[in-house]
Order: structure tokens, then C-alpha cells, then sequence
């Protein structure tokens, strides 16, 4: 027989007779506990020292056996790897904090200018059908350029750092969308603030100063990956939809607010799904048992999130849609070439306020 199972594991999947009958039949209730068995002695044992597979089994086997090992294991190894990226070479640091006391007077560049060029980032996006996890890297990668030398020289010229932010969108698209953005194009949404050479010679200075690393981990990744391994029965097709909708409006949001800049994606992430989940789901056992399983998942505390999902919240609630999927369906578009673009003049041109 399987040893007994630890609270953790019936906290998540409830008492495996009644629990695993329902959802695999006996068989499947048989299968799933002798492979998970071993995990769930190995938790009660040390959860602490339990190895991060363990979580993966009991997901697993004893749920639905709707993915596979190597699949499953995959996801873990992936959610490993990004969360040592953004905790090295993809880390955020406070760059305005870095601002002398003396530029105050010399309008420096604030939270305000980036909310600005964020905002515009988003609005290039959705009207070139790019995906805003461009906008997120992009973001990613202006901040991390401002920390560094080469980007806190320019930390009081607001010009400068319209051209930084627009640079950067145009290096994110080349890199991770299937069309280029011509460096003219640039210049012209710049009101020919910046020449097509500025643009380049920034994005030399760009790439060198975050040494090439253009490839940050976003936080709709961590999402993707985290809502990947939860087993199918659980969450039924609309509302693993709904949350995903409601999960990206809040990062969309953060993306803009310097205030997330140096949260984390993976605590960004892992906040707004807990947000999104406990909007759309009304069982609060199973909001508690998603919130510790998930925790243990990607090894973050949960607690340690309070002020993130709060902060999210407000971002939400300061909005004129409501954190409902009804009013957040975005406007269709469609596809636009970047001749078409151009065309449209400068009704997406950078905005003005940036370097008043």
C-alpha cells in the first residue's frame, strides 16, 4: 500500500479514494498512488528538503496523468532557469533613486516620463500587432540600461531618454517580432527629434552597456508556465481563459508603473495569477491549496506577495474598466504593415511631454 499522504498532499488533492475515483476511476486511482506514494512520504518526511519534483508528481499522477513526466518536468526546469536569470543578469535596480540631488531643478527624468514611454510602447504594440511581451522586454531592457553607467549619464535629459525607450522598443521588435522597425520610421515618431544615425548609435550604446542580454524573462512567461501545471480538471477551459485575460490586464498595467519595475516577473507573475484566480474562482479551498501548491511549485513565499497583489489591485481599480473580462475585451485591429504606419502621421508619435 502507499504511504499515508502528507497534509500537503490531500491540502491540494483531497482524500485519494474519493478525490482520485471521480476524476480516474479506480485504476487510475490505483496507478497514480503508487507512483506519487514515494513523493508524498518524501514531503511528509522533510518537506523542506523535498526535492522540486515532488510537487511535480503529485500534480501529475495522482490528478488527471493528463501531461507527461518529461512535460512536466520540462516546465519545472524552465520556471528554474528564468528564475535565475531574473535574479542575475535580468535584475532591476532603483535608477532614479541614483539621480543627484542636484539635477532636481534640470527636470530629470522621473516615473512620470517612463509611464510616457511605456504607455507609447504599448500603444506601437497593439497598433502594429506586435505582443505586448515585446513592450515587456523592452521595458526590461531601458531599465536595466539606465542602472549601468552608460544609462544614468543621461538620467538628467529627458531628450535622451526618449530616445533610450524608443530605441529600445525598435531593438525588441527586430529581435523578437517576424517584421523590423526601419531606424527612419523611429525618427519620424520621434518628430525628428532623433535622427535614423541616433537611433543606431543608442542602440550600440544600449547593447553594450546590458552587455547583449536582450532576452529577459517576462512575467506573462512565468504565468504561461506556472497555469501550465495545473491539471485540466481543475480549472475548466473558460476559466483558465478568463484568468489568463485577467492575469494580463493587471501585468499590462504594471508594465507601465515604475513602482513593478524591480518586483521580480516571477513575483509579478505569480501575484496577478493569485489575483486573477481568486477573482474568477469562488471555492476558497481550492484558492488555498493553489496558492500553497504553487508556492512550493516555484519555490516563492506567498506571503511575501501581499503588497504586490494589493498594489495590483489599486492599479486595477484606478482604471475606468473594471477587473472584468466583459469590459477588458481589447478592440480588434488588424495587421498593419509599417508603410501603413508610417502613413498614419503622428497620431502614435512619441509624446511631447517626455522631453519638455
Amino acid at each position: 500500500p502507499a504511504p499515508a499522504a502528507s497534509p500537503f498532499f490531500e491540502a491540494w488533492l483531497g482524500p485519494i479514494p474519493k478525490r482520485a475515483n471521480g476524476f480516474l476511476g479506480r485504476a487510475g486511482c490505483d496507478a497514480g498512488t503508487e507512483v506519487a506514494g514515494e513523493a508524498a512520504l518524501a514531503l511528509t518526511k522533510d518537506p523542506r528538503s523535498t526535492n522540486r519534483y515532488t510537487f511535480a508528481f503529485i500534480i501529475l499522477h495522482i490528478s488527471t496523468m493528463d501531461r507527461s513526466t518529461e512535460a512536466v518536468n520540462a516546465t519545472l526546469d524552465t520556471i528554474e532557469v528564468m528564475r535565475r536569470q531574473e535574479d542575475s543578469a535580468y535584475l532591476v535596480t532603483d535608477y532614479l533613486a541614483q539621480i543627484p540631488s542636484a539635477a532636481a531643478l534640470e527636470a530629470p527624468v522621473d516615473a512620470a516620463c517612463r509611464f510616457a514611454m511605456a504607455k507609447w510602447c504599448n500603444e506601437i504594440a497593439d497598433f502594429c500587432n506586435y505582443s505586448r511581451e515585446t513592450s515587456a522586454v523592452a521595458l526590461n531592457c531601458l531599465d536595466r540600461f539606465m542602472a549601468t553607467p552608460a544609462g544614468r549619464e543621461i538620467l538628467s535629459d529627458r531628450n535622451q531618454f526618449q530616445l533610450a525607450a524608443m530605441t529600445a522598443l525598435y531593438t525588441a521588435v527586430k529581435i523578437h517580432e517576424h517584421e523590423a522597425m526601419d531606424p527612419k520610421l523611429v525618427s519620424t515618431l520621434s518628430r525628428n527629434a532623433h535622427s535614423p544615425e541616433a537611433v543606431e548609435a543608442m542602440e550600440n550604446k544600449m547593447l553594450n552597456a546590458i552587455q547583449w542580454r536582450v532576452n529577459p524573462p517576462t512575467a506573462l512567461s512565468f504565468v504561461r508556465n506556472m497555469i501550465d501545471l495545473v491539471p485540466s480538471h481543475l480549472i475548466d477551459v473558460a476559466e483558465r481563459e478568463t484568468i489568463m485575460e485577467l492575469t494580463v490586464f493587471q501585468l499590462d498595467l504594471a508594465i507601465c508603473d515604475y513602482r513593478f519595475s524591480r518586483a521580480p516577473a516571477s513575483s509579478l507573475a505569480f501575484a496577478s495569477l493569485l489575483n486573477a484566480v481568486d477573482s474568477v474562482i469562488s471555492d476558497g479551498m481550492f484558492f488555498a491549496n493553489f496558492e500553497n501548491t504553487m508556492s512550493g511549485v516555484i519555490h516563492l513565499d506567498h506571503n511575501s506577495l501581499r503588497d504586490i497583489r494589493i498594489a495590483l489591485y489599486e492599479a486595477v481599480n484606478g482604471t475606468e474598466d473594471s477587473m472584468d473580462i466583459q469590459n477588458y475585451a481589447p478592440d480588434s485591429t488588424e495587421n498593419k504593415t509599417m508603410d501603413e504606419y508610417a502613413a498614419q502621421g503622428n497620431v502614435h508619435s512619441s509624446p511631447r511631454s517626455v522631453n519638455a
